[in-house]
């Protein structure tokens, strides 16, 4: 235990004897306060949902080994369906009504 209460002591003098010292100044608080301007739920919903001519869709991100796990999206309710990854909207063209 003397061993680190005479070195923590030894450095306590030689940064005192150098006339070193340490400054903690506060970082403003609000200068890395980045709000992003739109959630990302505005974001996506700003695309414009994919027009497929079947009644189910595939989705993996499209991002090759970046995307995601393939999922399968229902189209039968005619409304825009999105992906529960990446929150792309696939919708079923009008008048392709595949039963």
């Amino acid at each position: 235990m003397s061993y680190w209460r005479n070195l923590t002591t030894k450095i306590y003098n030689s940064l005192r004897s150098t006339g070193s010292s340490v400054s903690l100044n506060q970082i403003p608080s609000n200068k890395y306060n980045v709000r992003p301007v739109k959630t990302a739920e505005e974001l996506i919903n700003e695309v414009k949902p994919v027009e497929v001519t079947s009644n189910t869709v595939g989705c993996d991100g499209g991002n090759g080994p970046l995307g995601h796990p393939m999922v399968y999206i229902n189209l039968d309710s005619h409304e825009p369906q999105p992906c529960g990854y990446c929150g792309i909207r696939f919708v079923q063209k009008k008048g392709h009504h595949h039963h």
